[in-house]
């Protein structure tokens, strides 16, 4: 559409509401009409050639209907209609004067030639205002729907996939507060893995079995066997990630056991997940 202009049976379709499910078309066509001064002449005479056979009850009944129910839906066409029609009564009734009173004198005549010239550039600037209001109007509603796609885009794109916890007292730790609630998460549908760190003991070394389970013991509903991360001041944590299919609310322990001789039972790690709807 860049380069040449579109057919008019197009912009008629595009008049009569008939491209709502060409979205982009629909888009792209009203965009021109603000950018493409040839292209807003030309929708602007089509919606005239419209208002006159609507006026002169030449349009078939899906047209009569479409242009009922959508193509005056904008103010400014009913205003244009309305101003068609006026005129067109005006020409009328002119006409008939002047067959009526054609004997009397040519001066006045020439008058009301006159009147109907003046009519005419009047009736022609306020069409053109009428257009460009539309235009705009059009153009607005082009970059409010992009806005609204950029919002869903950001909507998206907060709705993390991954989630963070991060344990750092076992169940048997003395310096918990009694009554202190586990840590808890919570899992939407668009959650699809938790990002899982568990501080270890300093000066920790070998690898650690790692299984999910229940709180009541019941499990592992998850295992695996992990190396630690040992930072440069000594501290060291496992961290990995958990798939969350399958997790259901509910209250859950990491039991963390080393494989080195000696080195005692599993210690437990607890923490609640809740599931949301959104």
């Amino acid at each position: 559409m860049k380069n040449s202009l579109p057919d008019r049976s197009l912009i008629r379709q595009y008049l009569l509401g008939r491209l709502d499910d060409k979205e982009e078309l629909e888009d792209d066509l009203s965009e021109g009409i603000l950018l493409n001064d040839e292209l807003a002449e030309m929708v602007d005479s089509i919606e005239e050639e419209i208002i006159e056979e609507y006026l002169d009850a030449a349009l078939d009944s899906a047209d009569k209907k479409a242009v009922e129910e959508y193509f005056l839906r904008p103010p400014e066409r009913k205003k244009k209609l309305d101003f068609a029609r006026l005129l067109r009564h005006y020409f009328e009734k002119q006409q008939d004067d002047l067959v009526a009173v054609h004997w009397r004198s040519s001066f006045r005549t020439y008058g009301q030639f006159a009147a109907l010239i003046l009519l005419s550039v009047l009736s022609l600037i306020y069409i053109s205002g009428i257009r460009k209001s539309q235009a705009h109007l059009e153009a607005e509603l082009v970059r409010e729907r992009a806005r609204s796609a950029s919002l869903l885009e950001e909507a998206r794109l907060l709705q993390s996939p991954m989630v963070p916890l991060t344990l750092v007292s076992d169940r048997s730790d003395l310096s918990r507060t009694t009554g202190t609630q586990d840590p808890h998460i919570e899992i939407k549908p668009s959650t699809q893995r938790i990002i899982v760190e568990i501080a270890l003991q300093s000066g920790v070394s070998g690898s650690y079995d790692v299984r999910l389970e229940t709180k009541e013991g019941k499990g592992p509903i998850w295992s695996a066997r992990l190396l630690p991360l040992v930072s440069a001041s000594g501290d060291a944590q496992l961290v990995f990630l958990l798939p969350v299919q399958g997790i259901k609310s509910g209250d859950y322990s990491f039991a963390v056991s080393s494989g080195l001789p000696g080195s005692g039972g599993p210690k437990h790690y607890d923490f609640q997940i809740r599931l949301t709807d959104r």
